[in-house]
This record gives C-alpha cells, sequence and structure tokens, in this order.
C-alpha cells in the first residue's frame, strides 16, 4: 500500500486543516489507481538536505552534512518541509527519525557551534514529533529557527524548544496548536462494490480496536477522551514548557500571522535566514542562549553537554563514531566526580595562596616597622663634639663619630 495512502486513511495528525482537505483530492486520486508522483523529486530531495555553513572572512562557504573536512565554529543548517511523517518518502520530504539523526550529529560534532532550522510544514504524523522536539529541546548546540512559510502543529511542537524562532515575513503563519483524527470510512463504498468486510477477534480480545471502531460508528468520544486528548495533553505541556509566555488563548489550535505569534509569545522576531544564520554564527556557548522562554530548562544537563563535546574536541573523537562515546549515567557520575575533585584541588590551592599572599603582606609590614624604629633610633651629635677633619661643622650621626676615631 502507498505510505501516504495508509497514514491517510489510520493516523492521528497535528495538522493544519487546510493542508489536511487537500489530502482528499490525494486519495481520490490513488483509490482510482491513478499515478501520483513528484514532478522534480531531484529537486525535492535537494532542498531537503541538510548541510553546513562556515564564515570565512565575509564569505560563507557550504559544506556536505557529513564533510570530514567541516571547520571550526560552523552552522548546521537543517530543513524541515512538507508534510512530517515518521519515515522518508521517496520522492519528498524527510522523516523525522533522519532530521533527528542530523540534529544529534550537529550536536555531537564539535565543530558546529550552533543549528538552523528551516522550516515550511503544516504539521503532520504524530508518531516521532515528540522525540524530534526532546532532542532539539535538549541539545547542548544551541538551535535557532526560521520559519519560511508555516510552522504549523506538529512543526510547531518541533521547534518550539529552540533558543530562538525567527519568521520571514508578516505573512508567515503559526500555531495550529491542536489535536485531530481523520478517518476516511470506506467500507461503504466498497460494500456498494460487492466487497465483504469480516472482523474476528480473539476471545480475550474484547477491547480491541473498541475506540476505534467506534469511531466508524459515528461514537467519537472515547477516541476523543482515550486516544486525541492523551496525545493533546502532552502537546500543549510541551509547549508550555519551552515558551512560558505563551498564552492559554493560543493553545486552541487557532493559527496566526507572524506579528501576532510575537505577540502571543509564539515566535521571537521577523527576519531574513542570512540574519538567522547570522545570529546562530554569533553564539558561542550554551549560557548565551538570548530567548528568555527558555529560562526554566535545566541547565546543569546543558553543562555537561558542554564538557563532553569540550573533551570530544581536545581527543579529536571522530563525531561520525559516538555511540560508544555516548554520555550514560554511570559516564556522567564518573565525570561529575572527576570535576568535583578538580573543583576541591583548585579550592585548596586558592586557599594555600591567599595564606602565603596575606603573610607575605605581614612581612613586608614588620620589615617596614623595623625600618622606622631604626631610622627613629639614630642619634645626633652635637656639632662642639665632632671631630671631622675637613673641619666641617655639619651634624653628624653618633656612628660617624666614632668612626673618627679610627680615622683621625
Amino acid at each position: 500500500m502507498n505510505p501516504i495512502l495508509a497514514e491517510i486513511i489510520s493516523g492521528t495528525w497535528l495538522i493544519n486543516n487546510e493542508r489536511s482537505a487537500a489530502y482528499a483530492s490525494i486519495l481520490l486520486s490513488l483509490l482510482k489507481g491513478e499515478n501520483f508522483s513528484e514532478t522534480d523529486s531531484a529537486l525535492a530531495r535537494e532542498r531537503n538536505r541538510s548541510y553546513v555553513i562556515s564564515s570565512v572572512g565575509d564569505q560563507k562557504q557550504r559544506f556536505g552534512f557529513c564533510d570530514s573536512n567541516i571547520p571550526d565554529g560552523s552552522v548546521a543548517v537543517i530543513p524541515i518541509r512538507s508534510e512530517i511523517l515518521k519515515y522518508d518518502q521517496p520522492c519528498g520530504p524527510r522523516g523525522t527519525q533522519s532530521i533527528l539523526t542530523d540534529v544529534k550529529s550537529a550536536d555531537q560534532n564539535p565543530n558546529i557551534k550552533s543549528i538552523v532550522l528551516v522550516v515550511d510544514s503544516p504539521g503532520g504524523q504524530v508518531t516521532g514529533t515528540d522525540l524530534l522536539a526532546e532532542a532539539i529541546k535538549n541539545s547542548a548546540t544551541p538551535i535557532v529557527a526560521y520559519v519560511e512559510g508555516m510552522a504549523a502543529s506538529a512543526a510547531y511542537w518541533i521547534i518550539s524548544g529552540a533558543s530562538k524562532i525567527i519568521a520571514s515575513s508578516s505573512l508567515d503563519r503559526i500555531g495550529s496548536i491542536g489535536t485531530m483524527l481523520m478517518v476516511e470510512d470506506l467500507q461503504p463504498s466498497l460494500e456498494a462494490m460487492g466487497v465483504k468486510f469480516h472482523e474476528v477477534y480473539a476471545s480475550l480480545s474484547v477491547d480491541k480496536n473498541k475506540d476505534f471502531n467506534q469511531v466508524l460508528d459515528g461514537n467519537y468520544e472515547p477516541y476523543q477522551k482515550n486516544v486525541l486528548d492523551v496525545i493533546n495533553q502532552k502537546f500543549l505541556s510541551t509547549i508550555k514548557t519551552n515558551r512560558p509566555a505563551v498564552e492559554d488563548s493560543t493553545l486552541t489550535g487557532k493559527i496566526y500571522f507572524a506579528p501576532q505569534a510575537i505577540a502571543l509569545g509564539l515566535i521571537d522576531e521577523i527576519g531574513s535566514l542570512d540574519h538567522a544564520i547570522s545570529f546562530a554564527d554569533s553564539i558561542q556557548t550554551i549560557t548565551q542562549k538570548v530567548s528568555i522562554q527558555n529560562e526554566t530548562k535545566n541547565s546543569e544537563p546543558m553543562k555537561i553537554k558542554m564538557t563532553w563535546k569540550a573533551i570530544q574536541s581536545f581527543f579529536k573523537m571522530d563525531p561520525a563514531n559516538l555511540e560508544a562515546q555516548e554520555l550514560t549515567d554511570e559516564r556522567v557520575q564518573q565525570i561529575n566526580d572527576q570535576l568535583a575533585t578538580v573543583t576541591a584541588r583548585n579550592e585548596e590551592l586558592e586557599n594555600l595562596l591567599t595564606a602565603q599572599t596575606a603573610a607575605k603582606e605581614i612581612a613586608i609590614a614588620d620589615l617596614e616597622s623595623l625600618r622606622s624604629e631604626d631610622a627613629g633610633q639614630e642619634t645626633v651629635a652635637a656639632k662642639a663634639l665632632d671631630k671631622i677633619a675637613s673641619g666641617d661643622q655639619q651634624e653628624v650621626f653618633a656612628h660617624d663619630k666614632i668612626a673618627d676615631q679610627y680615622c683621625a
């Protein structure tokens, strides 16, 4: 079965209704057996391929995502376009699994200091969306999301954890935060053609497909409560965590033009792609994230991940072979223990240096005191008792007078 057709018929979606309605014509064409394909698959693949940009003076140089010569301080550009599905489409957009791999690869590459997500999507399939969104939120490498048309539903869920979200135009549309099920009940039409349907369940499988079959019978509430509401609750919770300033009124599924999305806290500003890349290029460390929306994030895991990236860079680890070098809980604890030991030793050395500095200052003060005391104890002999061969009647110190006895 065509993968798009399978998802249309049975999938749970996070998608804007305007785009979902367009699937009706696709579905009709597929049911008629008509060939449905991209007119320019090569262009579609190229537009969805991730790449890396590095600034050399005033010029920007482009590298392949897996190029071994990516310079230090580069910016990774990862497109998220069209409908979002879990798996790659043969001649269309890449799935969330492949995008997730690119995000993790860029995050683990010490030569990549920031990531730009170029987004134009109405949303899509639920499966895989939360995992990609979580990877973006927890990336130690700062991520900037650039919207060039639409970031709706699943697409907005994915980018909500970015450090900053920039729209390309005041006509860009952002939001559609909600969950839906799209079901095409083909059974009546096929039955009219003489097709018979039989569903047989095991004796104990009394609840199998129960909610979904009730949808086909026109009873939507069980599926709404047991499936859609559960997914939607996680969706809304993620948005509130990633963008605390977002108002509850925006979480009902409405979509907004960019200026209103800024006012509602959904995005941060409007600018060009060059501006988004330049902004990402200017970010030096994870602590310089400019979006105040992310203040609630846990900074400690970020610090550990930045430390791990520094370790990778120092030991020149190959980012392409890092599976065995992943930060497990045990390894994180080992690094924390080592850092604690080094920190304690540094504090001990600082205390010793402070004590030595204080002792030096006391010694200098004592020396100055002795000099003053010594100078105050010098005596001056009366002129009448001076015996200087030259007859000069200037005052001299008493010890000079004693010296005269031997030099007379």
